[in-house]
């Protein structure tokens, strides 16, 4: 019995087809180019252009590869017309080729996974200058900053929803717990429910900064994978962003950095908003109020600050202009490390 051809074998399956179009083949070289045809269960199409290819094969390779393993009956081509043949040795053409991509590292790790049907894309570009609003299928919505770009299904697939951004995005994604929505920026895959956060790439050295407004996202890299683990799931050495956090990615050094955003905001209902005036009080009562206030982690020496008390009022400052104050009356100064505050100072008397 012929043993099926091998996905890697696209220089043989070449040779074999042009000796099939030439009339050279032998019965046994004949039979193995049908057996490859007849596992094609679906009709692949190949876009025009390079760049096209390029995206449908790096999301269709493993699709491709397992229905050409797949085991099925043998069809035979001996009837078929010529076109049929040519048609096959296009798609084993655009394999070649995507080996050779693959090869020599030009293929971008980010592109979303495989998936069985390739639906249209949309392509919208914000050549204005003033934010574009974006509705998608599912009723999230994309404010497209000037100069960038966003691309996707005209309908989502059933176990995820993808998008590819290029430039600098602010993004509301509808809730929907059984079909996340990644978003595709460079190197870095962005990973959520259903939350508002932002996406800036940088052009020039593709650094990418994911900032959260509201909920969770889970923010990852395949490129941060290692020889020492291949096969590590890139999610599990990623990081997880909760409000008022961010993470940037920076490409040259192939690192997370993760901290707080420039602004941090206050997260909670005006009403439950808690004072921000303070008469002799303990130190742990400012500190309790910034926590529940910004959604932050405030880490201090309770021990050594425990007789530090302040009288003051910060109902107008934001966060950072409240740290720089109190810092500024214990003596003490703070540093923002893995997203939380780290506040250190000799204490009171």
């Amino acid at each position: 019995m012929n043993e099926p051809l091998r996905p890697m074998d696209s220089a043989k399956y070449q040779e074999l087809l042009a000796k099939y179009l030439n009339g050279d083949c032998s019965d046994e070289e004949r039979a193995l180019i049908d057996e490859w045809y007849a596992s094609l269960d679906t009709e692949v199409e190949l876009p025009a252009t390079a760049d096209e290819k390029k995206q449908l094969l790096a999301r269709n390779w493993q699709n491709l590869s397992h229905r050409a393993l797949k085991p099925k009956p043998v069809k035979s081509l001996r009837f078929r017309p010529y076109w049929a043949a040519a048609a096959v040795l296009a798609v084993l053409l655009g394999l070649g080729w995507y080996f050779q991509i693959w090869k020599t590292g030009d293929l971008p790790a980010s592109q979303p996974v495989v998936s069985d049907a390739q639906p249209p894309f949309v392509e919208r570009s914000n050549t204005g200058r003033k934010p574009e609003r974006v509705i998608l299928t599912d009723g999230s919505v994309v404010t497209l900053e000037p100069g960038s770009k966003i691309r996707y299904p005209a309908a989502f697939a059933a176990q995820n929803r993808e998008v590819t951004l290029t430039g600098e995005a602010f993004f509301e994604v509808q809730k929907n717990p059984n079909k996340p929505f990644l978003v595709y920026s460079h190197d870095l895959i962005t990973k959520v429910l259903g939350t508002s956060f932002r996406i800036k790439a940088n052009a020039a050295n593709r650094n990418i900064t994911v900032s959260v407004r509201t909920g969770r996202v889970s923010v990852y890299s395949p490129a941060l994978t290692t020889a020492a683990k291949p096969k590590s799931d890139p999610e599990t050495i990623g990081v997880v962003l909760t409000p008022n956090q961010q993470v940037t990615y920076l490409n040259e050094e192939h690192r997370l950095v993760k901290t707080l955003v420039e602004k941090p905001a206050m997260l909670i209902q005006k009403a439950e908003i808690p004072s921000f005036t303070f008469q002799n009080a303990p130190i742990s009562v400012l500190m309790t109020a910034l926590e529940k206030t910004y959604g932050v982690d405030v880490v201090y020496d309770e021990e050594v600050m425990s007789k530090c008390f302040i009288t003051t009022s910060l109902e107008q400052e934001d966060l950072y202009d409240k740290l720089n104050i109190v810092c500024k009356l214990l003596g003490a100064s703070y540093k923002v490390i893995d997203a939380q505050i780290v506040i250190s100072g000799p204490g009171c008397p």
